[in-house]
């Protein structure tokens, strides 16, 4: 997994620079003044490389080209453009992916140390004896509020049990 995002985000540079460089973006912007498929062709690309490392840097990217698109002689946008996909290549150049591994190993192990806790609780004698307990003040509950059905019970379904067992 780390690999590919390194691999993504080497692809990220090789991309941005596409854009960074001026000749290279002459070419971009005169594709989106003329048939647009080579500025689609990047700007579909490059939101998907940054889709694939995080989600909202793809959201922001979007916004962006999508203001050039409108706007495509503005140097503003441009400059804000550069100056994202400037920030996003240094800041995936030194990421080190291999703590997000890490990090879900982590969450796997603290996840299986609580289903591990939850699973002890079930088998400990402290839980079972006050499982026992509420059972029977459970069953004393019923006597009281419902002898009938209560008595029912017990002829029917504790009486035998008690015959197999003498």
């Amino acid at each position: 997994m780390t690999n590919s995002k390194e691999k993504l985000a080497k692809e990220l540079e090789n991309l941005s620079e596409k854009f960074i460089e001026q000749e290279k973006r002459k070419v971009l912007l005169e594709s989106l003044e003329n048939d647009k498929t080579e500025w689609f062709r990047w700007s579909a690309e490059i939101k998907n490389i940054l889709k694939n490392l995080d989600k909202i840097e793809a959201v922001k990217l979007s916004a962006l080209t999508l203001t050039l698109e409108q706007k495509s002689e503005s140097e503003f946008c441009q400059n804000t453009l550069k100056k994202f996909l400037i920030e996003k290549t240094e800041f995936y150049k030194y990421y080190d992916f291999k703590l997000e591994k890490d990090l879900k190993n982590i969450k796997a192990k603290s996840k299986n140390l609580w289903t591990s806790k939850i699973m002890r609780l079930f088998i400990s004698r402290s839980f079972l004896g006050i499982l026992i307990l509420l059972l029977i003040l459970g069953f004393i509950l019923w006597f009281y509020t419902d002898r009938e059905t209560c008595l029912e019970f017990v002829d029917k379904i504790i009486q035998p049990f008690l015959k197999a067992i003498k």
